[in-house]
């Protein structure tokens, strides 16, 4: 099976903001994504405790994973992110990754 070339678009950020997030993935084409939940980590605004402990979801961080195959797209996608989200309120990043697909049509 031949594969083709796509992006992998991964946004860590804060679990409040979670559906927010999905919905700005919808709104930007997105045919699917998967969510990671209760992730532990620390970066420059402290430590995030994950699942352990007495947390609510102010506490709390997500991964969300979205796969397409334009450039374009996936630029678009870490922009909007990056602006709505990340640039001032949100703790998080975005990023993407070069991936190879099997059934490029379905992204």
């Amino acid at each position: 099976m031949k594969l083709a070339a796509a992006k992998k678009v991964v946004i860590i950020t804060e679990a409040v903001i979670e559906k927010q997030v999905v919905s700005l993935l919808s709104e930007q084409g997105v045919k699917g994504y998967t969510i990671y939940g209760n992730l532990a980590g620390k970066g420059v605004r402290g430590i995030r405790s994950g699942s352990g402990g007495m947390t609510t979801a102010l506490d709390k961080n997500v991964c969300i994973e979205t796969i397409v195959v334009g450039e374009e797209q996936a630029q678009s996608i870490v922009d909007a992110v990056y602006s709505k989200f990340l640039a001032k309120k949100y703790a998080g990043i975005a990023y993407l990754e070069d991936i190879q697909v099997a059934h490029a049509e379905k992204f």
